[in-house]
């Protein structure tokens, strides 16, 4: 098998790997699940573009990742849209309701879906790639392109400032 088959395979693997995760990723980011569904196809076409062109991937999870926060950032800068967490919970925004997610295995209700979206963006992705998508250390600084130190010291900064708001 030649090098672009095998890439071409990986890619189909990590799709049936990572498909779900991305998408929840996606979801829990902009609070719109036909957006997130969007994004979710987007993350895996760009994958495709990139592999057809003739590159290789060496870690397709971190890869993956990678496309859909910088997705998730473009998105944000073209439509501008900022919903609050209360309008969203207000008109019925429940993750858990998706039967293949399964974010309530690893979370504990609205409030902590509440208090990790309050968090500073600097804490929010590690935190939620570490506890939520059960993510190392060393996959969060290869998909946030920091060292894995410093995502060490914002996982431990996060969960300080998400432990007092939830004591509140």
């Amino acid at each position: 098998m030649d090098q672009d088959q095998m890439q071409k395979e990986k890619f189909l693997e990590s799709y049936d790997s990572y498909a779900d995760a991305i998408f929840r990723y996606c979801l829990i980011r902009v609070y719109d699940r036909e957006k997130a569904r969007d994004l979710t196809q987007d993350v895996f076409i760009r994958a495709w573009d990139y592999i057809v062109s003739g590159k290789e991937v060496e870690h397709w999870k971190a890869f993956l990742y990678r496309i859909a926060t910088n997705l998730i950032i473009d998105n944000a800068r073209r439509k501008h849209e900022l919903i609050s967490l209360e309008t969203l919970m207000e008109t019925g925004f429940d993750p858990g309701k998706d039967d293949r997610s399964h974010v309530d295995d690893y979370i504990d209700g609205q409030k902590a879906v509440a208090a990790i979206n309050d968090l500073g963006e600097i804490y929010r992705e590690p935190v939620y790639l570490r506890y939520v998508e059960d993510m190392s250390p060393a996959e969060i600084a290869e998909i946030t392109g920091v060292s894995e130190n410093v995502v060490s010291v914002r996982i431990h900064r996060g969960l300080y400032q998400l432990k007092r708001k939830l004591k509140q």
